[in-house]
């Protein structure tokens, strides 16, 4: 009789784990667990959260770490989290297996694919919870990126009902096989004009009194990293470009865009220096000039001191490929142009901050190198080797900083210039 069962208990337990999904569902995204998530983000979105505790171990890129968020809330919470597979439609037009499969299951989620990707799916149910999340969070790593963001979310109001922690900032990638201009790209009518080459995304943790937003970003390759803190934006708005985005409920998928709550586009319409008309519009306390000036220089010092292990990691990399050439996905990895856009449009805001005048060669550093100064010291970019962000400023502007992975650090950083190597530039 206890054989029996015990049997019987052997057998209702497969069964459970048969049916398992990734986690139990208990609850449905309604405006209080929306609020609720905001609050997380802005207090428990830590810059470790993927080096330490729980979820430590978790190797990520920008994209990932704007996905992960969202997964991991809904994970800690029981609510479901569903996205678009941003395989799907490109599996169904060419009727070919897109993505090889990990191992030789060929009922795995890297050889099946489906129109959404669900904490319901039943792929994991051999593991135990922790490893069934694991499994699951990277799977959406491999799978999303920048341009998927826009599938899975919707542009955002500017007010700050809905404006809050957990919007995100996104910026869509060029199509590789683009031969001339780029539709999802666009001149930047920002203080230095400089287009974005790459795409990005960045989540908002916080909105101050003073109307400046910060946010948390990563960065490529996926692997373990601190999140970054900023307060600047990574775009011009633009229909087809980038945009202040927030996410989509299971529900919405079965919606057009402008019948969600909170949806507006007036993003796209502000003009002038969008960064200003921004902080006004979100103000209820005024950030004064100096206040602006060393936070702008901050962000300049920043930027500069996170291109440092970049540059390394690249260099590294390039140790164990030997002489060839990088191919896309290792330049999209290891280059900077967009690193190098970014810090050149942080110095042009800090320039039209501080002169109002646009920035227009590396001579205007001059007038902003107090405030980068007093914002930083020598910055160490190669051993033995320091450099000032305003001399490091100077050699970006003046066209002597490379952005290719396929050079050498010295020539990375100003110190030599390029060899001819022959090597593709993608961007």
């Amino acid at each position: 009789m206890k054989r029996s069962l015990s049997i019987l208990l052997l057998l209702l337990l497969s069964q459970t784990a048969v049916q398992a999904a990734v986690w139990e569902t208990k609850h449905q995204w309604d405006d209080a667990w929306e609020e609720r998530f905001s609050q997380w983000v802005s207090t428990g979105l830590t810059q470790d959260i993927f080096m330490n505790g729980k979820y430590g171990g978790i190797k990520h890129d920008c994209a990932d770490s704007a996905y992960f968020t969202r997964l991991i809330f809904a994970y800690e919470n029981g609510l479901p989290f569903v996205i678009l597979d941003p395989r799907f439609r490109s599996y169904k037009k060419e009727k070919v297996q897109i993505m090889m499969p990990k191992t030789g299951d060929m009922n795995s989620p890297y050889n099946v694919v489906t129109r959404m990707i669900s904490s319901e799916m039943r792929f994991y149910d051999a593991l135990e919870p922790e490893r069934r999340f694991r499994r699951f969070i990277n799977l959406v790593g491999d799978v999303v990126g920048s341009n998927s963001l826009f599938n899975d979310t919707y542009p955002v109001q500017l007010d700050r009902r809905w404006f809050r922690p957990g919007v995100v900032a996104g910026l869509p990638r060029a199509p590789v096989h683009a031969g001339g201009p780029n539709p999802f790209f666009f001149e930047d009518n920002g203080p230095n004009g400089a287009a974005e080459t790459a795409g990005h995304s960045q989540i908002v943790v916080g909105l101050d009194s003073n109307g400046v937003i910060r946010y948390l970003k990563s960065t490529v390759p996926a692997q373990l990293r601190l999140l970054q803190p900023t307060t600047l934006n990574i775009f011009v708005p633009h229909p087809r470009g980038g945009s202040f985005r927030y996410w989509k409920q299971p529900q919405h998928y079965k919606m057009r865009d402008e019948q969600i709550p909170g949806y507006g586009t007036e993003q796209y319409e502000i003009k002038g220096i969008f960064e200003d008309e921004v902080q006004k519009r979100f103000a209820l306390t005024e950030e004064t000039r100096d206040q602006k000036l060393g936070r702008l220089a901050g962000e300049v010092c920043s930027q500069v001191a996170q291109r440092v292990p970049v540059v390394n990691e690249a260099w590294q990399y390039k140790a164990t490929i030997g002489a060839r050439c990088m191919d896309f996905k290792e330049f999209d990895s290891y280059s900077t142009p967009s690193r190098d856009g970014k810090i050149k449009k942080a110095l042009g805001y800090l320039v039209t901050t501080a002169t109002e005048q646009r920035i227009r060669d590396a001579r205007d550093v001059g007038q902003v190198a107090k405030y980068l100064n007093q914002a930083c010291g020598d910055i160490e970019y190669l051993p033995g080797k320091k450099i000032s962000a305003a001399k490091f400023a100077e050699r970006l502007l003046a066209g002597k900083v490379s952005a290719d992975p396929n050079q050498n650090p010295a020539v990375r950083w100003g110190d030599q210039d390029e060899a001819a190597l022959g090597c593709q530039q993608f961007y």
